[in-house]
């Protein structure tokens, strides 16, 4: 923990480390001197597998009702004494934040009757997180890996800010150690330089660096020469401000208790031929609200994934559309001072739904849409958001000079 603080805290870069309620007291003199020196924070972390029990998949609808009643009751008290344990340890701790592995509806319900405000640790394309957005967001009352309408105010965080063209990985032991080959092959600062051109067209966007200290304790010289490097980057990062995890909590809340939109473009290899993250050799553009995630590839104007959290399919748990909706017309056309784009889908349900429009519209204005949102993503694209019905839809977008 101290080499990983020392290099950090060289750059004024505060941390927020988690611990259990078991571990607290063994760290507690370092945390509360790096607290009042540098602004570090604390987040409790929690493992729920024992008071839940054998059932593993912990969204299971099928669950019977009486064991979820039983976790709404018993989990709320959990949480809370591994709290005050970890207060009894350090007096001035009072962790917003918990982390866990195994993570569910009824434990974001715990935790907003406990006070708590965020839960860290999501996967994007992971196991049970399977269907999570790539970044922060509200998760819905009823599966902790959608966003919803009914939130409970608990804000979700990725364990770290991956690209959404990164492959899944295969299981948390290889969590740090990938994140750390990341840093030392400096595929995770091209990550941070996409979320920071990427801030241009969101209203606002974290990017999560998470870093094991055990593994820093075993680094070479010249890996943590590397690793200072990485901290150099990021705190000379012009319009980036670095804050705790608490304050990256408290930013997220701002904007009311609904997920925002966010918007990012990945470029080719967007993590290098060290990292070979990336799926395609076409940039790629991932988007999520509060109603859906998708995902575009260069050229194409339909998404190439959809994941609907207001319709899911049948059975879906992580709502994954299969039989996107394609455009049967096209018809754009052009006057002296005005674009005019018509596009004709056939959808089988109700669904949201989105397309891009790849190009520079730089210039142009929105005259009129009966779509939803029109947002321009600077010269990469024009993104068109709209909510399908049954049948036959008809939009249109009409720009002018």
């Amino acid at each position: 923990m101290r080499r990983l603080a020392e290099i950090a805290h060289r750059y004024d870069i505060p941390i927020t480390w988690g611990v259990g309620a078991t571990s607290a007291r063994s760290f507690a003199t370092d945390l509360t001197e790096w607290h009042t020196s540098h602004g570090d924070e604390v987040m409790l972390m929690v493992d729920i597998s024992p008071i839940w029990g054998s059932r593993a998949d912990s969204d299971d609808l099928g669950q019977s009702a009486e064991h979820i009643v039983t976790m709404r009751e018993k989990l709320p008290d959990f949480v809370s004494s591994e709290r005050d344990r970890v207060q009894r340890a350090i007096e001035w701790a009072n962790p917003l934040v918990v982390g866990a592995g195994q993570k569910n509806h009824v434990l974001l319900y715990a935790l907003a009757q406990s006070g708590f405000a965020g839960l860290w640790g999501y996967g994007w394309g992971d196991g049970e997180d399977e269907g999570c957005p790539f970044g922060c967001f509200f998760p819905s009352v009823d599966r902790h890996n959608f966003c919803g309408a009914s939130t409970s105010g608990v804000v979700g965080l990725p364990h770290t800010s991956l690209l959404p063209t990164q492959r899944p990985l295969a299981s948390e032991e290889t969590d740090d150690t990938n994140s750390q080959t990341q840093i030392l092959n400096r595929a995770a600062q091209r990550g941070f330089d996409c979320y920071a051109a990427n801030a241009k067209w969101n209203g606002w966007l974290a990017y999560i660096q998470r870093i094991d200290p055990v593994e820093v304790a075993s680094l070479t010289e010249e890996q943590l020469n590397q690793l200072d490097a990485y901290f150099a980057y990021v705190r000379e990062a012009p319009e980036t401000q670095i804050v705790s995890l608490p304050d990256v909590v408290y930013a997220c809340q701002e904007n009311g208790e609904q997920t925002q939109p966010t918007f990012l473009v990945t470029g080719p290899n967007s993590e290098g031929e060290d990292g070979a993250s990336t799926n395609s050799d076409k940039s790629i553009f991932s988007y999520y609200d509060a109603e859906c995630q998708l995902v575009f590839e260069e050229g194409k104007i339909e998404p190439i994934q959809a994941t609907n959290y207001i319709s899911p399919p049948v059975n879906s748990r992580n709502g994954a559309e299969v039989n996107l909706p394609q455009i049967e017309q096209f018809r754009p056309s052009r006057s002296r001072s005005q674009l005019r784009m018509q596009f004709t889908l056939e959808s089988a349900k109700a669904m949201p739904y989105g397309l891009a429009v790849w190009g520079n519209h730089d210039g142009l204005t929105l005259a009129t849409s009966n779509a939803q949102e029109v947002t321009w993503l600077g010269d990469r694209l024009l993104f068109v958001r709209v909510n399908l019905q049954v049948g036959k839809n008809e939009i249109e977008v009409v720009l002018t000079i």
